[in-house]
């Protein structure tokens, strides 16, 4: 099998099959794996959060991962309370199955730094999860011995002939029986050389910044989200990670911070705190992409033969990667998905609803 994608989704495919015995090439564009969105998000795993079909996979992927993790020395994930906060009937209206409504003052003793005018409620949820993103990439690509993974080999050309995939990349050929779209940003773009219809995938911006303070804040404050707006966590005793959570549409490209976005969030994070910004310490922009109906894509295209998408993944990457992997494999190395999985979401996934 041929990966496309070095990201979270095609690495977790990458140790799965190699679980399963099944021996796999990993084509990555970039000299880096991760380097684009998966190397740039903000590493918490929000249990209830989304569609239907990505709450039931990140159960799912959590489940696994606290399972197989037992084993390490150094947890690759590990527990991180996530409180979204705004007034009692946005609140209301947005709190997820799983999350404890909060009143104001039970919203103050959490995130005491809050301006009580601004905030009247919060929905807390316990369950969540920080993972380390370059431990967690790492540990995979330890389980990935079967796969052989080639960085600096963009896709240039592929050709499905007889039942097997010719490809061709800026370094070499390789052949398959079957094309797994990882690709991320560029998934719709992969697709049309494989000479697969695109779904429409769409790559959005979402710029996050390490921002120091002027005094410190406790290891243990939980991470905070504003309704329809930014978030913030701790990074270190004397900064947090913040990101403005826009959803701009973009190119499929390097994507680079701006400094009006990145200031616009501190005056907003100064206006509904007591927190001081004393400065930028680094930024940077990722692209989370999507399908129209916001749910991530996978299953094998209805019209290419031998071509499976592994793509749309949004904001849910890491949360999901490998409960979407373990599909994946069941999905191409057995023909159906097994019983632990419904059959509702593996529907809501698949890439012919969006034909």
């Amino acid at each position: 099998m041929i990966i496309i994608g070095g990201g979270i989704a095609g690495i977790s495919l990458a140790a799965e099959l190699s679980n399963r015995g099944q021996a796999a090439t990993l084509l990555e564009a970039e000299d880096q794996l991760a380097y684009h969105t998966s190397g740039r998000s903000a590493q918490q795993l929000v249990l209830g959060y989304g569609p239907p079909a990505v709450r039931e996979l990140t159960d799912i992927s959590v489940e696994m991962l606290l399972a197989r993790q037992q084993v390490l020395a150094q947890p690759v994930a590990w527990p991180s309370r996530f409180m979204m906060v705004g007034t009692e009937t946005e609140i209301a209206a947005h709190a997820y199955p799983g999350q404890t409504l909060q009143d104001r003052d039970a919203v103050r003793q959490l995130l005491p730094e809050l301006r009580p005018e601004r905030f009247t409620a919060g929905a807390l949820d316990e369950r969540s999860l920080r993972t380390g993103a370059d431990a967690m990439m790492a540990w995979l690509v330890t389980q990935a011995e079967h796969c052989e993974i080639r960085l600096g080999e963009r896709v240039t050309a592929a050709e499905h002939i007889d039942g097997t995939w010719y490809v061709t990349t800026t370094q070499g050929k390789y052949q398959s029986n079957v094309v797994i779209n990882a690709a991320g940003a560029w998934a719709d773009q992969v697709a049309q050389l494989c000479g697969a219809s695109p779904l429409g995938l769409t790559p959005l911006r979402r710029t996050a910044a390490i921002l120091g303070l002027d005094r410190p804040i406790s290891s243990d404050r939980c991470m905070m989200m504003k309704v329809d707006g930014y978030y913030y966590r701790y990074e270190t005793e004397d900064a947090i990670l913040a990101s403005p959570q826009e959803a701009e549409p973009s190119p499929a490209v390097d994507a680079q911070p701006r400094a009006n976005d990145i200031d616009d969030l501190i005056q907003e994070i100064e206006a509904d705190t007591t927190l001081h910004i004393t400065g930028v310490r680094s930024a940077w922009t990722g692209l989370r992409t999507e399908a129209a109906d916001g749910t991530p894509v996978v299953g094998f295209d209805d019209a290419q033969p031998g071509f499976f998408w592994l793509a749309g993944q949004s904001g849910y990457g890491f949360q999901t990667s490998l409960g979407f992997a373990r599909l994946a494999a069941d999905l191409m190395i057995d023909g159906t998905a097994g019983e632990w999985v419904s059959h509702a979401s593996v529907t809501a996934l698949a890439p012919d609803r969006l034909r």
